[in-house]
C-alpha cells in the first residue's frame, strides 16, 4: 500500500507515446531517492527484457521455453473455470497472487 507504487506509464510504454530509453536516461536526473531510482530502472529493463525473450524464442508464446515445463498437466472444464474466476477475484489461496489481483482490481494497477 505505499503511495506512488507505480507508475502508471506502462500504457504509454505500450501504445509508444513514451519511449523506454529516453524514459531511463530522464529518471536519470529526477528527485527519486537512489534506491527509489534502482527499483524504477530494473522494473523498466525487466519489461523490456519480457519483450526481447519474446522476439528470441517466439515459439514461447505456445510453448514454454524450458522443455521440463512441457510435461506439466492443466486442469480443464468446471475446475479451470472455477480457478480462473478465483484468480480474477483474488480467491485464490495464495496471499502473494491474491493481493495483487485485488489490487488491480481495486486500483486498476498491479505492482510487480
Amino acid at each position: 500500500d505505499k503511495e506512488r507504487a507505480t507508475s502508471q506509464l506502462s500504457p504509454h510504454l505500450r501504445v509508444g507515446t513514451v519511449s523506454p530509453f529516453a524514459l531511463y536516461w530522464q529518471t536519470k536526473d529526477c528527485a527519486l531517492a537512489e534506491d527509489e531510482l534502482k527499483t524504477f530502472s530494473r522494473r523498466l529493463i525487466w519489461r523490456d527484457l519480457a519483450y526481447y525473450q519474446l522476439s528470441c524464442f517466439p515459439e514461447m508464446r505456445y510453448r514454454p521455453i524450458r522443455s521440463h515445463y512441457e510435461t506439466s498437466v492443466w486442469v480443464s472444464g468446471e475446475e479451470e473455470k472455477r480457478r480462473l474466476e478465483a484468480w480474477k477475484w483474488g480467491c485464490t489461496g495464495f496471499p502473494i497472487v491474491d493481493a495483487g489481483m485485488r489490487e488491480l482490481y481495486a486500483t486498476g494497477w498491479m505492482t510487480q
